[in-house]
């Protein structure tokens, strides 16, 4: 079981009750766009960093946790001491599949990106669910990078 699985149920149905991949402790929707993924240790920023760059994006850490950033829209963040889960979450921009759940910022980021039509208001799913999937893939890869022993050692175990 991997982000996206569980991601996908949570876009689905609000809430996911499951295992979960190995190193998360929670995986929560905080509003139609923001996912907070919870891990069993503090994130490590540095490696965060690494992989956002990796993947093609910036990072804005200016006096604050630090933010992958892609063409000046924040698509995932660290959590701050401020945030529940503070530093042990990071916290993912996704666009909703129905433009009704989008914030005003959302949208205008959707329509500048081709996601959403302004005229019609149609949502090109195509480019939505690759731009998510692109944000996805960011933090699955953290947490394979930052899990991978536990990951290799839940492969060996069987279950009777």
């Amino acid at each position: 079981m991997g982000l996206l699985e569980v991601i996908s149920k949570v876009f689905e149905d609000g809430v996911y009750f499951g295992v979960l991949p190995e190193g998360v402790m929670g995986i929560e929707l905080v509003t139609p766009e923001i996912v907070r993924i919870t891990f069993v240790d503090r994130v490590d920023q540095n490696l965060f960093c690494k992989i956002a760059i990796e993947e093609g994006y910036s990072i804005d850490a200016r006096g604050y946790a630090p933010r992958a950033v892609d063409k000046g829209n924040i698509v995932a963040r660290v959590g701050s001491k401020s945030d529940p889960g503070a530093d042990r979450s990071i916290f993912l921009y996704l666009f909703p599949k129905s433009a009704e759940a989008m914030s005003t910022y959302m949208r205008a980021i959707a329509t500048r990106l081709g996601i959403l039509n302004p005229d019609s208001g149609r949502i090109n799913a195509e480019k939505l669910l690759k731009y998510n999937l692109r944000i996805i893939r960011l933090v699955e890869r953290y947490r394979k990078s930052r899990y991978k022993n536990l990951i290799k050692g839940s492969e060996n175990v069987k279950i009777a």
